[in-house]
């Protein structure tokens, strides 16, 4: 069934994924009836300008000819709302960043001929006047049959009129550095982002390793790249040449052509004693890595891998581009001076994750307070503000990097990692050998909990930042404005029922659904999604009943926690327990300020954490304060209790152990960033997640505290 007709003539048939290029749908030509792609691109109805270019690029594109290029067949934009869409061959397979994140790097001699596919394809190109200006993984497909296919010629410029980015076009871990100015992209511009992506099939780490933008545009600009033999020993001499020569700052010390980079791996092809025999990196040809390749979306650098014997890439000025280039750009001195430039937009908005690691700072500001010792820290390519769950040894964090992860509990090494094309901020929901997560991109993903293998998506076309709850065979997510039940099994919808906005992630307990919102707190069937109950606001217009049981200045709602026929929830003032059956008050408690935190239930005492800098413990029969900790700033994740102990993050970037009974505090562990989510405490490790890009395995007692 067509969800979409564009121009009289494609249908739209199902979702495929989103990036910062626009949406990409499976298609349908009603007129030839052959099965396409369709390309759906941000656009402004009234720049005209834009779509004018879109056009002219698109068909200078589509008069390529060649197996190794996506052919273009079609392009328009809709007479209804004016989106621009791009009508292309279907072409079944991979991109190469996935390769990556799944596989991890290639055979040495897999991928000199992945390289040498591109190259004679941009040859084509360049031969018909066509540069692409963005070349990388995420737009090379590997079909079914190891032929490499270019995406996304001719959509580059036009991305850059957009509002989405300014003059500057590409994606900045593979972009040359004359394109950090005016200077304009050649086909030897292309050929620089060649040789970072076959740095990155041969090492599995793009040429340079920094967050930062400017870091990374001084590096481009400044820093000689490590050779890939460094990393990998199997690389020959031959090869690595090719790459460096390829990543000459000088776009004249670079290869003239890409029919040269064609023919020198050609070359290197007919010599397989050179390339070797070695399988993806492992044995000899490696050391253990320490910091596990990580995914991180498209265009994402990933964490290098090192041999003995080798360093980090320095700062050495070798192969530095001109003087007189460098004045062109005008960026040699912000970089230098830590400004940060503001000159581009990346097509791709996830940042790499091989960064270098911020600093630990784990010393508590109480000296007195013993310091509990570290078991490890995993490094994303972005802060973490997604909630670790722990579940058969594994751990499963999601990152604004866009990635799920999966990291051994006792060691920290990634098992998997899985990216999505938004922010993963919800927490993942473990349920019979399947994680559930919501991502940003607006998509429920259910992922087999042992390979991160897909099962199913099933796209909400709301920001998701909750986390799913799983029972009964469903699966429940809020979105802005709307809460859904799909199959846990297949994805299929149960029910969608609209409620209040800003709803976070929902209750279930005895097969009724729990959801708050902004001005509301609702209780739902499970089964058919018909309103049980309802409270809401009075000054909100939605209800003037005199028997609602919320002060009307109160206002959104946190996620509700069931316990023991008690829906217990906080909102900007109060901490609130209402009949689970009813809705009825049973008691109110105010704190004066936003209660940010999930409430925690335990031991008939409720642990909630405060916009005011606290933590309180409440008792959970009558409400009464039993008693309250201060933290140096706003708490928003959930406490988590175990063994009498009470862990709660702040966004001081500590980690707080108190006892559970008296509130005081037992010991604080310092991150590097704010710590917004809630802490998992499993097996006497606590996990903890940190806008500082990481993820911590803390003990969770230490020498003179308590058991």
């Amino acid at each position: 069934m067509a969800l979409r007709i564009l121009g009289g003539r494609y249908e739209l048939i199902a979702f495929v994924g989103r990036g910062g290029m626009g949406e990409v749908w499976e298609g349908r030509d009603r007129l030839i009836e052959r099965r396409v792609a369709v390309k759906l691109l941000p656009h402004e109805r009234r720049d005209t300008s834009g779509a004018q270019l879109l056009f002219r690029e698109a068909r200078t594109a589509g008069r390529l000819n060649h197996r190794g290029v996506v052919t273009v067949f079609d392009l328009g934009q809709d007479p209804d709302d004016g989106t621009l869409y791009l009508v292309m061959e279907f072409v079944t397979g991979r991109d190469l960043d996935t390769v990556l994140r799944e596989d991890g790097p290639p055979q040495v001699p897999t991928a000199v001929h992945w390289a040498a596919q591109t190259a004679e394809a941009l040859q084509a190109a360049h031969a018909a006047g066509v540069v692409h200006r963005d070349l990388k993984p995420a737009n090379l497909m590997l079909t079914p049959d190891n032929q490499i296919k270019i995406l996304d010629f001719g959509i580059a410029r036009y991305m850059a009129s957009t509002r989405k980015s300014s003059k500057v076009i590409g994606t900045l871990a593979y972009m040359p550095p004359e394109r950090f100015g005016d200077l304009p992209a050649d086909a030897r511009s292309d050929l620089y982002s060649l040789g970072c992506v076959l740095h990155e099939l041969l090492t599995g780490s793009t040429p340079f390793q920094t967050t930062e933008p400017v870091a990374m545009m001084a590096a481009h600009l400044n820093t000689a790249p490590e050779p890939p033999g460094q990393a990998r020993r199997s690389v020959p001499a031959a090869l690595d040449d090719l790459v460096m020569a390829l990543l000459a700052k000088d776009p004249d010390d670079r290869p003239a052509t890409a029919a040269e980079v064609c023919e020198r791996l050609r070359e290197l092809s007919a010599a397989p004693p050179a390339l070797g025999t070695e399988n993806h990196l492992s044995g000899a040809d490696m050391e253990t890595v320490t910091a596990p390749l990580t995914a991180a979306g498209p265009g994402a650098a990933r964490t290098p891998v090192r041999v003995p014997g080798t360093a980090a890439s320095t700062s050495t000025p070798a192969g530095r581009i001109s003087r007189r280039a460098a004045l062109q750009l005008g960026i040699g001195a912000a970089a230098s001076a830590g400004i940060a430039a503001a000159a581009f937009t990346l097509f791709d908005h996830n940042p790499p994750d091989g960064h270098n690691p911020p600093v630990d700072h784990n010393t508590p500001d109480d000296h007195n307070t013993p310091d509990p010792r570290r078991r490890w820290r995993y490094t994303t390519g972005n802060a973490v503000m997604s909630s670790p769950t722990v579940a058969d040894g594994v751990v499963y964090v999601g990152s604004t990097d866009g990635s799920v992860y999966a990291l051994d509990a006792a060691t920290g090494k990634r098992r998997w990692a899985y990216a999505t094309s938004g922010q993963v901020e919800g927490v993942p929901t473990v349920a019979d050998g399947v994680v559930y997560v919501g991502s940003t991109d607006g998509s429920v993903y259910a992922l087999d909990a042992a390979t991160g293998k897909r099962r199913w998506a099933y796209a909400t076309g709301d920001k998701l930042e909750g986390m799913p709850t799983v029972a009964h065979g469903r699966v429940y997510i809020g979105g802005s404005g709307k809460v859904f039940a799909l199959d846990a099994a297949t994805g299929n919808e149960r029910w969608v029922v609209s409620c209040d906005s800003g709803l976070e992630l929902p209750a279930v307990a005895d097969g009724v659904v729990y959801i708050a919102g902004y001005k509301s707190v609702t209780a739902l069937d499970g089964a058919t999604g018909d309103e049980k109950w309802a409270r809401r606001a009075s000054d909100s217009g939605l209800d003037t009943n005199a028997e609602w049981d919320l002060e009307p200045e109160d206002w959104r709602f946190t996620s509700p926690t069931v316990a023991d026929g008690v829906v217990y929830i906080g909102s900007s003032k109060r901490v609130y327990a209402l009949d689970a059956a009813s809705g009825n008050r049973k008691w109110a408690y105010a704190t004066g300020n936003k209660v940010g935190s999930s409430p925690t239930v335990a031991d008939k005492v409720v642990y909630v954490g405060c916009s005011s800098k606290r933590v309180y413990a409440l008792d959970a029969v009558t409400g009464n304060k039993k008693w309250a900790f201060e933290t140096g700033d706003q708490v928003e994740g959930a406490p988590a209790v175990a063994d009498g102990m009470v862990y709660i993050g702040s966004f001081d970037h500590d980690v707080y152990a108190l006892d559970a009974v008296t509130g005081n505090k037992k010991w604080a562990y310092r991150t590097g960033d704010k710590v917004e989510s809630s802490l998992a405490v499993v097996d006497g490790v606590v996990y903890v997640s940190s806008r500082d890009h990481h993820v911590y395995a803390l003990e969770a007692t230490i020498e003179g505290s308590p058991a």
